[in-house]
């Protein structure tokens, strides 16, 4: 086992060796999750650096209230006793509309790419 990552250790330290020699700088990057999206460079770098950020910040606010909605709609159906099976039957309306919009939150990339692949 000591061999492999020995090994490997091994194999980037040369690749980044190798890199630096021919000038490459190997930043970490994601995959765009919204393929096909307009390119909005046209008004310079610091409006599509700014843009970005304001979605992403937008999207992770929206997956956080449609977590806690969700966590509020398990809540209230766990707090439904027997004598009360419309309490049940509330929280349950109410996790599953939640549990939906989450979802459609968490694939928004995938929703959003598939639209403008097929508009564009």
């Amino acid at each position: 086992m000591s061999i492999v990552i020995s090994t490997v250790v091994k194999a980037d330290a040369a690749i980044a060796t190798g890199a630096e020699t021919l000038g490459v700088v190997h930043v970490p990057t994601i995959a765009n999750p919204f393929p096909g999206a307009p390119d909005f460079t046209v008004f310079g770098l610091a409006f599509d650096a700014w843009w970005k950020k304001l979605f992403a910040a937008v999207w992770a606010l929206g997956l956080i209230v449609a977590a806690f909605y969700l966590v509020v709609g398990v809540l209230a159906m766990a707090k439904a006793d027997g004598n009360n099976p419309r309490a049940h039957q509330e929280g349950k309306e109410k996790a599953t509309g939640a549990g939906i919009g989450f979802i459609a939150l968490a694939g928004l990339g995938v929703i959003i790419g598939a639209i403008l692949t097929l508009a564009g």
